[in-house]
């Protein structure tokens, strides 16, 4: 079953209102909170990223795709794809959304997990509206966190 717009805009909702419980997940999510030896993330940032990661888990949950990370070496080693395929792109954040989406099974969830924490060119109309993270280098690393987690758990069992 693939997800939906209206599946993750539900799954969000519940969230929102604090109906979504991340303990069954932490687990899973304890990764984004690793420290990274160049960019820091605060508090603020980790909670949002732990957020989000709960929403995606809970999205994969309700369509049967959601397994418990078991295999942490594969976690680390879809990380550093993913910030090869960023370099690959020099930077260009559509590039690097095209070519991580080509072999993602879940476009619609890649799609959320990008608008939710990469950052876009605001508009003047949009200049009022706050960035979700604390920088952009957080809101790549937390990005790039967010889709290795993906990976691993709908990565096809050995």
């Amino acid at each position: 079953m693939k997800i939906t717009d209206e599946l993750i805009d539900q799954v969000l909702d519940q969230a929102e209102n604090g109906g979504l419980d991340p303990s069954p997940y932490m687990e899973s999510l304890k990764y984004l909170l690793v420290e990274d030896d160049e960019i820091e993330l605060t508090e603020e940032d980790q909670a949002h990223l732990v957020f989000l990661g709960t929403v995606c888990l809970e999205c994969l949950k309700r369509t049967g795709q959601y397994r418990e990370i078991s295999d942490e070496e594969a976690l680390y080693d879809l990380e550093d794809a993913n910030w090869e395929a960023l370099e690959k792109a020099d930077g260009d954040l559509d590039i690097f959304l095209d070519t991580l989406g080509e072999d993602f099974p879940e476009g619609t969830l890649l799609d959320f997990v990008a608008y939710s924490t990469l950052p876009v060119d605001k508009d003047e109309e949009d200049e009022e509206e706050e960035d979700s993270m604390s920088s952009e280098d957080a809101q790549i690393l937390g990005f790039v966190r967010l889709k290795a987690i993906l990976d691993t758990v709908t990565m096809p069992e050995a």
